[in-house]
């Protein structure tokens, strides 16, 4: 019975523990996305200089979070997305708006990605 009670109190930890990694993963990825897409909401009407701004916003919140991130999630996706967070700035100083919005709108779309196969579903477990 002991044995019975310690397995299931192993499974449940187990299953909480996922829920709980699930749940800070989106939650994360949902900041980044909503600070991506301000971004490219702020590259058509900011100044560089406010533009500039909301970029080191995004990579401090990058740098506190992608630890965290990165021992969730080990995919190769995830240091894509850290690639083209960090070269935002650089972006902004070296080319045109244009190419700087479709890196965000790309990391965007790699946040999805993510988010998708990091989903607690049948799906993804089998």
């Amino acid at each position: 019975m002991k044995r019975v009670a310690a397995a299931l109190l192993l499974l449940a930890s187990a299953i909480a523990v996922a829920a709980w990694s699930g749940y800070v993963f989106r939650k994360e990825m949902d900041k980044l996305s909503a600070s991506l897409n301000e971004l490219v909401d702020c590259s058509e009407t900011c100044s560089d200089a406010e533009l500039a701004e909301k970029t080191d916003m995004l990579l401090s919140q990058w740098s506190s979070s992608s630890r965290l991130l990165h021992s969730l999630v080990i995919h190769e996706g995830m240091d894509e997305l850290e690639l083209n967070i960090t070269a935002l700035p650089l972006i902004i100083e070296h080319s045109e708006r244009e190419e700087f919005r479709l890196k965000c709108i790309e990391a965007i779309n790699q946040i999805q990605s993510l988010t998708l196969a990091e989903k607690l579903s049948l799906e993804n477990i089998l």
